[in-house]
């Protein structure tokens, strides 16, 4: 029974669901993420916050993934994305993110970002046992979604489920509103799912094969789903 529960949770995961087979494993096994969406409305303000970034990151082992801006290395696939950009940081601990975020060098540079613009920040669990940096360039398919009839995902999850395997992507996040942790802002009761690809031409691969296009609307059935592609970076050793 269990065994087959975590299947499903995987299936549904992998598909842009909640995936709480992740409750299963340690807290210690797990990385953990900065995912921030944000609008801008000083950019002189931000720039000076953003300076004082790389050196915090360093000292509390985070790293960029992804960052980056509508138009400008993220594409929104479907429904409305109301910011301006995305931000994807990761941390070789569950706990990275919190150390990271309530450091009082983070809370100075905090101070700084005031009158920035608006931000929404969430902490999100890893997978288990996923603690190494990517390679290559990646691509990341994240997904923000409220879903109202999980029932309905199982013919979508059948389909999407083997055709994200063989475009050799895999799961960085995945998880319900009680997995995720909100730092800053407004959030909701949305689940976040984000798919690594090994390149964004792999990731485009994916998402523009008719097989995959024909079983969306099954998923849209389900809920509201905003769908972004994001261009990764590798991250330096």
């Amino acid at each position: 029974m269990i065994a087959r529960f975590f299947a499903a949770a995987l299936a549904l995961s992998a598909v842009f669901s909640h995936a709480s087979a992740q409750q299963a494993a340690p807290e210690a096994a797990r990385p953990g993420y900065l995912f921030v969406m944000g609008t801008t409305t000083n950019t002189e303000v931000l720039g000076k916050y953003a300076r004082t970034l790389p050196a915090i990151y360093e000292k509390y082992q985070g790293y960029y993934l992804a960052s980056g801006g509508v138009g400008r290395g993220v594409r929104v696939l479907e429904g409305e994305f109301k910011q301006q950009s995305v931000i994807l940081a990761k941390f070789p601990d569950v706990g990275g993110p919190n150390t990271f975020w309530w450091s009082p060098e983070y809370r100075q540079s905090a101070e700084i970002r005031k009158g920035a613009g608006t931000f929404n920040v969430l902490k999100l669990k890893g997978m288990p046992g996923d603690l190494g940096k990517p390679e290559g360039r990646p691509a990341y398919l994240i997904s923000i979604a409220e879903i109202r009839d999980r029932e309905k995902l199982k013919p979508y999850s059948d389909v999407a489920g083997p055709l994200v395997k063989a475009a050799g992507a895999k799961f960085v996040s995945a998880g319900g509103r009680k997995d995720i942790e909100l730092l800053e802002g407004e959030f909701g009761n949305k689940n976040v799912n984000i798919l690594q690809f090994p390149s964004l031409e792999a990731l485009r691969k994916f998402y523009e094969d008719p097989a995959y296009q024909k079983v969306i609307p099954i998923r849209q059935s389900a809920g509201d789903y905003v769908l972004l592609e994001v261009e990764g970076f590798q991250p330096r050793n």
